[in-house]
């Protein structure tokens, strides 16, 4: 009987142009789309352009990730990764290829990713290897609020300027 009150209800509403609440269609929210473009800190003769895509539901924890890049000055023939990691993780995972690509004659590699997900309010950094350099420089930051900032080779990912 409920269920049959309910629904005369909604049709009566719409006879008369006015739908009820439960009828009315929610619109999703979609999710903010920040995407960032920075320069990779120079290492030898390789220089490039990283691009980070980041997809967040409003209000949410978790974001999603793509990272690619393209370099140019690589070694012909050479596979390329862009490799990253957590820096707010207190035992962080082992480190993962967030894009790769091989180089080619010329000396230019397009790096692509798979999406992959992320604590949003977290910090993360990511490197070029192989690298003439141990550790190699880098970028790390705020990647879902769309920062980042270059860090030296030599120095330790995570560590705050020196």
């Amino acid at each position: 009987m409920a269920v049959a009150l309910h629904y005369r209800t909604e049709a009566s509403a719409l006879r008369h142009g006015t739908p009820s609440a439960s009828s009315r269609p929610t619109s999703p929210q979609l999710p903010q789309m920040t995407s960032i473009r920075l320069q990779l800190p120079a290492d030898g003769t390789i220089t490039g352009t990283v691009i980070i895509t980041v997809a967040a539901e409003p209000h949410e924890t978790q974001a999603r990730f793509t990272v690619s890049a393209v370099i140019t000055g690589a070694r012909p023939g050479t596979v390329y990764d862009l490799t990253g990691n957590d820096c707010s993780a207190a035992a962080p995972p082992p480190d993962r290829v967030w894009a790769t690509g091989l180089a080619s004659a010329d000396g230019m590699a397009e790096l692509a990713g798979h999406a992959w997900t992320g604590a949003a309010a977290d910090e993360y950094w990511l490197a070029l290897a192989p690298s003439p350099v141990s550790p190699p420089p880098g970028l790390h930051g705020r990647f879902a609020a769309g920062t980042a900032t270059l860090f030296p080779a030599g120095q330790a990912p995570c560590a705050g300027p020196t």
